[in-house]
């Protein structure tokens, strides 16, 4: 009789604490926005994680799960993830057990009003659409910041893309030299894989390029992202210029 209330008190105690955290005294999830900014498209990934020792229950009044707002320096917002969109008018629900984390993942090609913005720092807001934790109304949405620098559009290449794995892939894009001679090098952040290639154009304009690479298999990294960086050498004092990465294989 003892062990039974003591396993009520217990139970009791746990819906309680539930309850609580629900209500917004103790909040028993994260949420973040994490942006990655890349030449050509700022990756953005939003991330619900369950902290808490127990399932949680997320209520979506539609099948908005988040919002995500960027703005510039000044305030402007340049981008708005529901824009244009259209949701399932109707009740959606998530449930993440303890440790479990949901990963949605979003990207911007930079443009706003049909032109790339300027360069420059930009800031990023999440905003969680859930409604309801556990049964429990939330009396404010959840939000997430994070600030992401955006450089200008490269002069020398664009477009590019890669395919392949395991040492071996194809590069493809179009380049232009603007004021030095084209190369590449590989890399995987500690090693350099692939020494300094030059790439052939014909022409000053936009012409299409194909790489192919094949990593030897004594150089090839167990673990680690695998990096293709195009660039330029100025024809003025040999620097690099006009860097351009493209991940080969993350690992």
């Amino acid at each position: 009789m003892l062990r039974l209330l003591a396993a009520m008190a217990i139970f009791v105690l746990s819906v309680h604490l539930q309850s609580t955290e629900a209500a917004g005294n103790q909040k028993p999830f994260e949420f973040e926005v994490i942006p990655y900014a890349g030449p050509e498209t700022l990756e953005m990934e939003v991330v619900l994680r369950n902290t808490s020792s127990y399932p949680l229950g997320f209520e979506f009044p539609t099948s908005q799960k988040y919002e995500i707002s960027i703005n510039d320096e000044k305030g402007n917002e340049v981008y708005t993830y529901s824009k244009g969109k259209a949701f399932l008018q109707a009740l959606q629900t998530l449930t993440l057990n303890p440790d479990e984390s949901m990963i949605w993942k979003e990207h911007w090609n930079y443009e706003h009003e049909g032109q790339r913005v300027s360069e420059g720092e930009y800031h990023v807001n999440a905003t969680l659409q859930a409604r309801k934790l556990n049964g429990e109304t939330l009396v404010t949405k959840e939000t997430a910041e994070a600030s992401v620098y955006i450089t200008e559009k490269n002069p020398s290449f664009r477009h590019a893309k890669a395919s392949g794995e395991k040492g071996n892939y194809i590069v493809t894009g179009e380049a232009r030299p603007v004021s030095g001679k084209l190369y590449y090098t590989v890399e995987d952040g500690h090693n350099e894989l692939i020494a300094e290639q030059p790439i052939k154009t014909n022409t000053k304009g936009w012409e299409p390029f194909k790489i192919d690479v094949s990593i030897p298999a004594e150089k090839f990294p167990d673990s680690g992202s695998i990096v293709l960086h195009l660039y330029e050498r100025s024809k003025k004092d040999g620097s690099i210029i006009h860097s351009f990465p493209v991940v080969l294989e993350n690992r």
